[in-house]
């Protein structure tokens, strides 16, 4: 009978531990397994959080590539922050031109940082083009779902743009930072449109903030149309001379446009996007 008694109290005291284990191998979220969308996401989210907009690039076009639960936050954000991206190093580009013009010597090194600046900008603006594309047809619901707020990175022009402007070129570790800031500056002034039509950043903060936030289909489309138009100009006469290039995003930009319903800021955009189109040669 002790021998039974003795056997009964080992095996509980076994059950017991074992439920001890499961329990404390069941506190708190579990990580993401590596190369599942859900571990992109949180990579992405990550990425975010720190400004690194090119790690929130290629892992959200990495969750972009499937069908998953993801994948229509994933495309939207990416088309605001490739915008984004593109705006900043169009930005770039003309403040190098600036100081190009103002420099005595080394203009060559100037040209050459130029033509990268548009170049990247030409590259990130038709990643932006492309997803529009692809997703613009399937969007049904009157709200589009947002994943990232307001990005925590500063809105101004770096400081130390002031003596390259003058045509003083800094040391190539300098203008690595410099650029970065233009592109954090362009991805936040892009977030801010998508949040709010006229950019302003307070108003967007609090649109983008909660949890559940959406923005309206028409509203989301104007800003694409906007997006689109602005991106076009890297293409002109006046920068890298490709008005194939230049139209396919002002068509694009066109028919995102034709499902927002008539106002005054939509015939505003209706004649940037007009006069874009005359400023290319005829095809």
């Amino acid at each position: 009978m002790r021998a039974s008694y003795r056997l009964s109290l080992a095996l509980s005291a076994v059950l017991c531990a074992g439920l001890v284990s499961c329990s404390s191998e069941q506190k708190g979220p579990q990580a993401a397994k590596p190369g599942t969308p859900a571990f992109f996401w949180a990579a992405a989210n990550d990425g975010y959080k720190k400004g690194d907009f090119a790690a929130v690039v290629k892992n959200l076009g990495n969750i972009a590539a499937s069908e998953n639960e993801y994948k229509l936050k994933a495309q939207v954000s990416l088309i605001v922050i490739n915008s984004g991206l593109a705006r900043g190093d169009m930005e770039w580009a003309d403040q190098l031109e600036t100081g190009s013009k103002a420099a005595r010597t080394r203009q060559l090194e100037f040209r050459k940082l130029v033509n990268t600046a548009r170049t990247e900008a030409s590259q990130a603006a038709m990643r932006t083009v492309d997803i529009c594309h692809k997703l613009l047809p399937t969007l049904k619901d009157s709200q589009i779902p947002v994943a990232f707020g307001v990005p925590a990175v500063n809105k101004d022009k770096p400081v130390e743009a002031e003596k390259l402007l003058k045509g003083v070129l800094p040391p190539e570790a300098e203008l690595d930072a410099m650029r970065a800031k233009y592109q954090n500056r362009g991805v936040l002034l892009s977030v801010a449109r998508f949040g709010d039509p006229s950019g302003d950043l307070a108003k967007a903060t609090a649109a983008l903030s909660a949890a559940d936030a959406k923005v309206a289909r028409t509203s989301f489309l104007a800003y694409v149309a906007g997006e689109l138009t602005e991106l076009s100009a890297v293409f002109g006469p006046k920068k890298l001379d490709h008005a194939g290039r230049a139209r396919v995003l002002l068509e694009e930009a066109k028919e995102a446009l034709a499902e927002v319903p008539q106002s005054p800021d939509r015939a505003k955009l209706q004649k940037k996007m007009d006069e874009a189109a005359k400023k290319l040669p005829k095809p």
